[in-house]
């Protein structure tokens, strides 16, 4: 592919935000190593530089309401957009040859004007909250009354792509007329990589770890009605609850009630850095969450040797190889849940060796720079198709 000009458009960067803009910083700084000159333009946030360089990639941080970085609510997004829009209709310089919108709605919104007035080519990836279905009952009144803006968004658009076959399968319906294809998420398997000195010698309870926004939609009630049953409350086991949420509380209020509320560790909102420190500290992972395009952590806990117990939905089904690198149980399971860690906190060797396999999945199927290489097919692609290219 030859040298292009490519604006990568997303309301979060990294230190905001979750797997998007995640996505968004291993794809700008891979495309810009494959030669590629490549601009970010994200929300602007106390104590984060305006504009950063590294080589010929540039993060652009644009006036935004952002209040929390690890959050953002639809009044923030929208003023994200509301800056946006100007900022890149009247951007100095040439005009990029392709963008890419990390969600439709937002980022979608704010790249849309751009991408039909001046005719640059526009690829959308969906990333989960953004799909009509997805998380039906919280987001259901949002996504009747931005469905027409979010077809129209992509019905223009030159291509789009979610970030899991399940969640491509989704969202199809909700967009006739589109192909909408798959562009899965990665990890960076050697900043997510196993303790130094290995799992093998330690002693002490089991380590369990959760990582996520305390919602309902990540299952934390289900993980911990497992852990306060028979037999395994009586098991020695501790668990780290990692990410902070609204309903962070109501879930330390439900350990009290379940007896185990002294085992049960509130790590809270956590920097990469030091949330890579409690997968390399933890034996288990367990993700028992109700609704996921593609779920980052769940990826950054195979990359750091971890066995999994996940629920059998989008994202996560893709990931998963059961008895192989984990565990899968069904949606609100308890029993289940309940049973699987328990055979993995009495059988260290077998979740050692679900371990190894993580973590050779990790480096064999799941590094950022071939889903790098793919985007960069991806735009390629849309570059040669669009008519008004050049």
């Amino acid at each position: 592919m030859p040298q292009r000009r490519i604006l990568l458009v997303n309301y979060e960067f990294p230190p905001l935000g979750g797997g998007a803009g995640t996505a968004t910083k291993f794809h700008a700084w891979h495309l810009s190593k494959f030669g590629h000159d490549v601009e970010v333009v994200t929300a602007a946030h106390k104590g984060l530089a305006r504009v950063s360089r590294r080589g010929s990639l540039v993060i652009r941080r644009i006036p935004a309401l952002r209040r929390e970085r690890g959050r953002s609510n639809p009044l923030e997004m929208m003023s994200y957009v509301a800056s946006a829009v100007p900022y890149l209709m009247f951007r100095p310089g040439p005009k990029p040859d392709v963008m890419v919108s990390y969600h439709s709605i937002p980022s979608g919104l704010a790249a849309f004007p751009l991408s039909y007035l001046w005719g640059v080519p526009h690829v959308v990836l969906f990333r989960g909250g953004d799909v009509p279905g997805w998380l039906p009952g919280e987001l259901d009144k949002m996504h009747r009354r931005t469905l027409r803006l979010n077809q129209l968004i992509v019905h223009h658009a030159t291509s789009a792509h979610a970030v899991s076959q399940g969640l491509r399968d989704l969202a199809q319906p909700s967009f006739p007329g589109t192909n909408i294809g798959v562009l899965r998420n990665g990890v960076d398997t050697n900043h997510y990589h196993p303790p130094r000195e290995g799992r093998e010698d330690r002693k002490g309870p089991v380590r369990l770890l959760f990582a996520g926004r305390m919602t309902t939609q990540k299952g934390v009630d289900t993980l911990l009605g497992a852990l306060g049953s028979d037999p395994l409350r009586s098991m020695n086991w501790v668990l780290d609850l990692a990410g902070g949420g609204p309903m962070l509380e109501h879930f330390l209020a439900m350990a009290q009630e379940l007896g185990i509320r002294d085992r049960v560790k509130d790590r809270g909102w956590m920097e990469r850095a030091d949330l890579r420190c409690l997968y390399q500290e933890a034996d288990i992972f367990v993700f028992p969450s109700r609704f996921e395009g593609m779920p980052n952590v769940v990826l950054e806990a195979i990359s750091c040797g971890l066995p999994i117990i996940g629920t059998r939905i989008t994202g996560i089904e893709e990931i998963l190889r059961e008895g192989e690198n984990g565990f899968m149980i069904d949606v609100d399971d308890v029993g289940v849940c309940a049973d699987r860690i328990a055979k993995l906190v009495n059988d260290k060797d077998l979740r050692l060796e679900m371990g190894r396999t993580a973590r050779m999945d990790a480096v064999r199927f799941w590094s950022w720079k071939p889903r790098a290489r793919e985007l960069e097919q991806i735009l390629e692609s849309a570059i040669a198709g669009n008519p008004r290219q050049g």
